[in-house]
């Protein structure tokens, strides 16, 4: 086996990881589902975003830890020095989007935070290029341009609505600026290490990026009732380790600029949740912008291209 500080071998292996590997895209989506639910139950925690994010980021650290030991062992594989670097160094971004993304919440609604992550396809298509040398065909950046333009008119009605709040959407703008470098930067790392340790390291920085910000602001950590804890580990378990899971580990296998816009749809589905469960209040004007999103995210996936070569998925499958 080549040292993982260069590289992670691949080794066939039969099974569930190999349909997966066949679908990374389907996988992507499951991620994106999983993502969905995130903002809904953060909008109906009732402590304060830092507050949320600390908790929810350390329930997850303790989650990764077991998943990483159970993996090492069957696996027989463990991080290089260089792996937990990246990873460290991704989780430090990660826990800025974090909490940017969490007061954001609380300022003002699920719609306009989840919507202005229609700059994430933007900001990762401009890193792409220089880091891996991608560039999508014209169809792909139409349709990416249908999702992001729907998914943007729907953040403008929903920032000038009546639940609009300036330094909200700012923190939002915050929030997808420090996810999206993270995010290509995750891609880099997934030649060093695995993606149950890397998610595991990344939330270990993430946590004590969090962690540094609610002593010196005084965030009153302490004071969290059952129901926001259980919030917290719903989110640390379902969009935090399945959701991270299967988003990194698909990026092995499909363009840095797929997930981005994929996720577009996140703010559609968060937004519907959010109406039927707190009570949000969606415009007619979201609604049909929703459906312009969907439509450009369905057309960028079909004029993707292959996410990997079959030659090369017939003798390869990452563990």
């Amino acid at each position: 086996m080549s040292d993982v500080a260069t590289t992670i071998e691949l080794t066939p292996r039969p099974g569930v990881g190999a349909l997966a590997q066949r679908r990374p895209v389907a996988v992507v989506v499951i991620g994106v589902v999983l993502f969905s639910t995130g903002p809904v139950m953060v909008g109906a925690a009732s402590v304060s975003g830092p507050v949320f994010s600390f908790w929810r980021l350390w329930i997850g650290v303790a989650t990764l830890a077991v998943a990483t030991l159970v993996h090492g062992r069957v696996v027989d594989r463990w991080p290089s020095r260089e792996g937990w670097r990246r990873a460290l160094v991704c989780g430090a971004l990660f826990g800025t989007h974090q909490l940017a993304f969490m007061t954001a919440l609380r300022l003002t609604s699920v719609v306009d935070v989840t919507l202005m992550n229609t700059l994430a396809p933007v900001v990762v298509a401009v890193l792409a290029v220089p880091m891996f040398g991608e560039r999508p065909g014209p169809s792909f950046r139409l349709w990416s341009a249908v999702a992001i333009a729907g998914a943007a008119l729907v953040a403008v009605a929903g920032a000038s609505g009546p639940e609009g709040d300036a330094l909200g959407m700012a923190l939002a703008a915050l929030n997808v600026l420090g996810y999206s470098v993270y995010f290509v930067w995750s891609k880099q790392a997934r030649d060093h290490i695995d993606t149950v340790p890397f998610l595991f390291g990344a939330s270990v920085a993430a946590a004590v990026t969090v962690s540094t910000f609610v002593v010196v602001t005084g965030e009153p950590v302490g004071v969290i009732g059952l129901h926001d804890l259980l919030l917290c580990a719903a989110v640390a378990l379902f969009p935090g380790a399945l959701g991270h899971f299967s988003v990194t580990w698909s990026l092995r296998w499909v363009p840095a600029n797929l997930p981005p816009v994929l996720m577009l749809a996140i703010p559609v589905l968060s937004g519907a949740m959010a109406w039927v469960l707190l009570g949000q209040a969606v415009t007619a004007v979201q609604v049909m912008a929703g459906a312009l999103t969907i439509a450009g995210v369905a057309g960028a996936v079909r004029s993707a291209p292959d996410p990997m070569p079959a030659e090369a998925l017939a003798t390869a499958e990452e563990t």
